[in-house]
């Protein structure tokens, strides 16, 4: 299986919100405290926000809506390590276009929408 490069559609509370376990890998790092003599004391994993990620450049940058309600963000997800489903789970229960996974075409006609234009 391969690495798809998609959009993703996400509302402010979930871009707000932490990014899955599984996405840790790709977009988590880890933070360091260091001792008097410049040497790494510990190292901490990190799993940030959407947006955190984003301005980390772990992700494309973003297209916010704009009412704020919804920000697109691009990015490589593998179906093989389960990242993709894990996205597609965050809009299971929610209508379009709040935490859709989009493709370019998807997205760009998401963006001229009054959908995108009014949220």
């Amino acid at each position: 299986m391969a690495h798809y490069e998609l959009y993703i559609c996400l509302k402010q509370a979930t871009y707000e919100s932490q990014i899955p376990t599984v996405l840790q890998e790709k977009l988590g790092w880890d933070n360091y405290t260091y001792d008097e003599d410049g040497n790494i004391a510990s190292t901490t994993v990190y799993r940030p926000t959407w947006k955190e990620s984003v301005f980390k450049g772990k992700l494309g940058a973003p297209r916010v809506s704009p009412g704020g309600s919804y920000i697109v963000v691009k990015g490589e997800f593998s179906m093989k390590e389960g990242e993709l489903s894990a996205i597609a789970d965050l809009g299971a229960s929610m209508a379009y276009p709040n935490n859709s996974v989009l493709t370019k075409t998807e997205a760009q006609a998401l963006v001229a929408s009054d959908t995108w234009n009014n949220g």
